[in-house]
């Protein structure tokens, strides 16, 4: 299980690329809360990140 990454519109795809690559496995993509997106910023530029890409499952456990 990795960090979660957050990611804008522009990033979505590098942020797709360095989860797999690191990881190694799907991840899933949620949209930031809007009152949450206000702080949150994407982990490749200074825009507002608009997804989290991650995974919250691990190989016991997954929420559901």
């Amino acid at each position: 299980m990795g960090k979660p990454i957050y990611s804008c519109e522009e990033h979505i795809e590098e942020a797709l690329d360095d989860w797999v690559y690191g990881v190694e496995t799907v991840p899933e993509f949620t949209l930031v809360d809007k009152s949450e997106n206000l702080w949150i910023t994407c982990g490749y530029c200074e825009n507002r990140a608009i997804y989290m890409v991650g995974n919250e499952c691990s190989g016991t456990k997954c929420r559901n």
